[in-house]
């Protein structure tokens, strides 16, 4: 493995499944959580049908079962982080995906969509909507979260250690304004958005990362975002 290496998506995840529910200190993670948990308070989840898209070994479950849902269904492209997904949830329902088809469902048998830290790794989310629009029931949610776009395009990456090496994977820079314009026309509307900047409140990540270099390239621009719609 060379000491720097770009990876796909699925590669790049069968090698973190190792390691990937160890990580200390991860800052989009970190961030990440408590954005899920603020885009879902004061939405009811009691009985709904809930599908976790790019689950990966399950880190938005705990989240959400305390909604009290009908059931939380997890897909990802990586069979490794699935494999941990089961071993934590065994009663669980997950799926391998490819080419983004959700063939486990039928239409409009969905009433939310989270999918937390993965749009940036899909080239094309046009066909991605396309087949969230076909399961998700007329009145339904959808809850992203991703690097922010401002960041990627900034040069931020979405970076991992792996021994003595550093893997980034590979990300495509899809703007919050096309990703809610795609949503709006299959009636979704922005109830909640929310962005994190990197400044004092985030430094001590860095800091404690021997990574205040990157601080202070990125100081000032938003990391992460999430985003709450509803049709």
């Amino acid at each position: 493995m060379n000491r720097f290496s770009i990876y796909s998506s699925q590669a790049a995840y069968k090698v973190w499944a190792r390691n990937y529910d160890q990580e200390e200190n991860n800052l989009m993670l970190h961030s990440d959580k408590i954005i899920l948990r603020e885009l879902i308070s004061g939405t009811d989840l009691k009985s709904k049908i809930i599908l976790d898209y790019g689950c990966g070994t399950g880190r938005n479950r705990s989240e959400l079962i305390k909604g009290n849902p009908r059931e939380i269904i997890g897909c990802d492209i990586s069979a490794e982080m699935l494999n941990k997904y089961g071993e934590k949830y065994p009663n669980a329902r997950n799926y391998l995906i490819k080419k983004n088809r959700l063939t486990f469902f039928d239409h409009k048998q969905c009433d939310m969509v989270v999918s937390t830290l993965v749009i940036a790794h899909i080239k094309n989310i046009k066909s991605l909507f396309v087949e969230w629009n076909r399961i998700l029931k007329d009145h339904a949610d959808l809850i992203i979260t991703d690097f922010h776009p401002v960041l990627l395009a900034g040069g931020g990456t979405r970076t991992f250690r792996d021994g003595d090496s550093r893997i980034t994977i590979k990300n495509y820079i899809h703007e919050i304004s096309a990703v809610s314009t795609i949503l709006a026309g299959y009636g979704f509307k922005t109830i909640n958005l929310i962005e994190k900047m990197i400044d004092e409140n985030v430094k001590h990540f860095y800091f404690e990362a021997d990574a205040m270099n990157v601080y202070r390239r990125f100081e000032g621009l938003p990391f992460i975002y999430g985003i709450h719609m509803r049709r």
